[in-house]
């Protein structure tokens, strides 16, 4: 007997019935029937979960389309009791579902961060690993097209300050420059950000094939990213993953493509590769969604201590925050002494916060421009 295991986030709000949640997924027909069909209602499963306020992780097994063996991670806030397919259809080379989800919550289960924190996070532009696997339909554009789509979708759930025209690659093993972490010095200095998002288009390749081929049958193309989340203050590389799917082409042989434009997003393949970066999204926003906030110092003053950190980063007043002397032995490598002092955030702006000490060893304490200041949780 066929099955799928899905890999779900879950974090569910604290209620006290289930809740029911209608969600819509979709895969492309050239998978087959029954592939398509687990593929849309994974897609659409996920979604609710996301919709109840997912970001914690549990195990769900699948078996010819029907959710059984449920192993509910430890950690979890909730569980899907149950989800009924509403309606399923074929449009545009596509298999649609739509479902509707019922989620029970587990009150004893606590949440695992309060997620107030939101790192300023510059996106890199992408590239073509191998530019000539563009040639069918002239997609060299496709790197700038995928970078524009992500940037869309992660716009309204994290703290976007930049989008680089140029390609910053984090991971070693992509075509990149070196010293990473000065790269990160400079990054978090200029653009005010403290994540790197970064990654390369790895594969877009599909058979050469005959006429007959292109002409009679729905030739399948590759979609392949390899993306990296780095935090340029630690090095940590939060996130780092592969992701692929296979589509239909839809196109001639010897088609120019605009992949800047929405036809090509509404194709079959557009829409695969669109649901593929809507996962990459996904996994970006829970990957910084836990990070203790980590501001440096500008300056000090008979005011209190001014910090880059502000409202864009979800500093308010009330926030406490410990001193770090930190300081560069030489490019890309420091020494950092903790400190037992203590600050609070008085005033909270869109970009800087002004803090003032909030114990006798802050009063105390001597701070110079290159400190920084760790959050208490």
């Amino acid at each position: 007997m066929p099955s799928l295991f899905l890999l779900l986030p879950l974090t569910l709000p604290l209620t006290a019935h289930a809740d029911w949640y209608q969600t819509q997924g979709s895969a492309p027909l050239s998978l087959g029937n029954e592939a398509a069909r687990q593929q849309a209602l994974e897609q659409a499963l996920t979604e609710a979960l996301l919709q109840a306020g997912a970001s914690l992780t549990t195990v769900q097994s699948v078996t010819n389309g029907a959710l059984s063996e449920q192993r509910l991670d430890i950690a979890a806030q909730g569980e899907l009791m149950d989800y009924v397919v509403l309606k399923e259809h074929n449009s545009q080379g596509r298999l649609w579902l739509t479902l509707r989800a019922d989620i029970w919550p587990n009150k004893k289960v606590t949440p695992k961060c309060n997620g107030n924190y939101h790192p300023g996070i510059t996106l890199t532009r992408f590239s073509i690993q191998y530019p000539e696997q563009a040639r069918f339909g002239q997609i060299y554009d496709l790197g700038a097209a995928v970078t524009n789509k992500l940037t869309q979708q992660l716009s309204s759930s994290v703290n976007l300050m930049t989008n680089l025209s140029h390609q910053v690659a984090t991971d070693k093993s992509l075509p990149r420059s070196p010293g990473l972490r000065q790269g990160a010095d400079l990054l978090a200095k200029q653009q005010q950000s403290r994540l790197l998002l970064s990654g390369i288009i790895s594969d877009i390749s599909m058979e050469e094939g005959n006429w007959m081929k292109w002409r009679f049958s729905d030739m399948p193309r590759q979609f392949a990213l390899n993306v990296t989340l780095e935090d340029s203050f630690t090095g940590e590389q939060l996130l780092q993953k592969n992701y692929q799917v296979e589509a239909p082409w839809g196109y001639s042989k010897h088609a120019k493509v605009r992949v800047q434009e929405q036809g090509f997003w509404h194709s079959s393949y557009g829409q695969s590769a669109d649901q593929l970066l809507l996962q990459v999204a996904r996994d970006v926003v829970n990957a910084q969604s836990c990070m203790k906030a980590i501001g440096h110092i500008l300056q000090q003053s008979e005011e209190g201590i001014l910090m880059d950190l502000g409202r864009q980063a979800g500093i308010k007043p009330g926030d406490r925050f410990t001193l770090v002397h930190r300081r560069q032995i030489q490019p890309g490598y420091y020494s950092e002494t903790s400190s037992e002092a203590q600050f609070v955030v008085q005033q909270s702006h869109t970009d800087y916060s002004l803090l003032a000490p909030a114990d006798r060893n802050a009063k105390q304490v001597r701070v110079a421009p290159g400190d920084v200041l760790t959050a208490l949780h």
